[in-house]
C-alpha cells in the first residue's frame, strides 16, 4: 500500500523532546500521539477518490481511503483513543484554506468540540465494494 510503519512511542518521545511552543500535527495517525487537541478534516469521498486517482495513486489505495471516509475511520479512531472534549470535525469538501484554518482558531478559542455532523454513507454507499 506504499505506506510506512509508524513507532509512535519513539515519535511521541521525539515531539516531546522537540516541543517548546505549540505545534501542529498533520497526518491520518496523528490522533495516537497524545494531542491537547485534534480537528478531524472530512471530505466528500467523490472528491477524494478524484483527486487521489488524479495523483496516480493505485486503484487499491483510491478505494481505502475513499471507504475509510465513508465510514468515519479516522473520527473513530479519534473518538476511541482520545478525550472527546478534543475533538473538532470539519467538512472541507467546499472550503477555502483560509476558511478551515478561521474554523480551527474559532475551536481553539471556544473549545466546544463538535463533531458527528458528517455522514457520507446514505449518498455514497455504492463507492463500498
Amino acid at each position: 500500500m506504499d505506506s510506512f510503519v509508524v513507532d509512535f512511542d519513539k515519535l511521541n518521545d521525539y515531539i516531546q523532546s522537540i516541543k517548546k511552543e505549540d505545534l501542529i500535527l498533520d497526518g491520518h495517525v496523528s490522533h495516537y500521539l497524545n494531542p491537547d487537541y485534534i480537528v478531524v478534516l472530512r471530505a466528500n469521498p467523490l472528491l477524494i477518490k478524484n483527486r487521489l486517482e488524479s495523483r496516480k495513486y493505485l486503484p487499491k489505495k483510491v478505494k481505502e481511503n475513499v471507504e475509510a471516509e465513508l465510514l468515519d475511520v479516522c473520527l473513530i479512531e479519534s473518538i476511541e483513543k482520545n478525550d472527546e472534549s478534543k475533538i473538532f470535525e470539519i467538512d472541507c469538501s467546499e472550503k477555502s484554506p483560509e476558511d478551515i484554518v478561521n474554523e480551527i482558531l474559532m475551536f481553539l478559542d471556544s473549545k466546544n468540540p463538535e463533531y458527528g455532523n458528517v455522514s457520507w454513507l446514505e449518498d455514497y454507499f455504492y463507492l463500498i465494494e
